[in-house]
């Protein structure tokens, strides 16, 4: 009798360690657990279209729920899936809030379901986090950050060349160049905010070897001897 009550127990993890829901973007591009997906505008161009895939054998009810909110309170941020449309979501919401089967191999609808934030905030990054996962299989669920971050959307070459600074080129290959009229220290971060690079540069032509980044995007800090700050966004390539 123990032998099979093993054997049930261990079949059952072995059935429940499989993921049970596949999410990723509408170009294919999947989405994995603590992804951090930054937009640097709000509104038309702040869509993150996707898609849900039950990879099951069984139906599945697949819920996301809205995990964590920083520097917002989810109002003016639209979720479509399951059939509505929500304008706002709020911490701890599930949407939707009824039952919402997929088939086995099912996805839902190739058009219209998305995260979109129309909400400027003030100035700073804002953070909404979101679980996707079926119903009884919530420790197989899939989070994720939609993150506004406006400081994306600026590459603020005014201020730099206030600084003394020419940057050559934004989009890099293998290194990213610039000009100085005065000494001063550049960082680079990534878009997780974890600091990549930290090097001080003198005067006169500078060359910074990124090869061994991964494609995306960064961005590069210059600040002067009096401590005065611009930054740049770098698509490494």
């Amino acid at each position: 009798m123990k032998k099979i009550t093993y054997s049930i127990f261990f079949s059952f993890l072995f059935l429940t360690s499989f993921a049970q829901v596949e999410f990723k973007k509408s170009d294919g591009t999947i989405i994995t657990d603590g992804m951090v997906i930054p937009f640097g505008t709000t509104g038309s161009s702040a869509y993150l279209n996707f898609r849900v895939k039950n990879v099951s054998s069984t139906p599945l009810d697949i819920k996301i729920k809205c995990i964590g909110l920083v520097n917002t309170t989810g109002a003016n941020f639209e979720l479509c899936y399951g059939g509505s449309c929500f304008d706002s979501v709020t911490l701890n919401g599930i949407y939707p809030d009824y039952e919402n089967i997929l088939a086995p191999g099912q996805s839902n609808p190739s058009q219209g379901d998305h995260f979109v934030n129309f909400n400027p905030g003030s100035g700073g990054i804002m953070d909404l986090v979101f679980s996707v996962y079926a119903l009884g299989f919530e420790s197989s669920a899939i989070t994720f950050t939609y993150r506004y971050d406006p400081a994306l959307s600026l590459i603020n070459l005014e201020d730099l060349s206030s600084l003394g600074i020419d940057v050559k080129n934004t989009v890099v290959s293998d290194e990213f160049s610039f000009t100085a009229a005065n000494k001063g220290n550049v960082t680079l971060f990534n878009l997780n905010g974890q600091l990549i690079k930290d090097l001080n540069f003198s005067e006169g032509s500078q060359n910074i070897n990124l090869s061994n980044l991964n494609t995306s995007i960064y961005i590069a800090r210059f600040t002067n001897s009096e401590g005065v700050s611009s930054n740049v966004k770098i698509f490494k390539q």
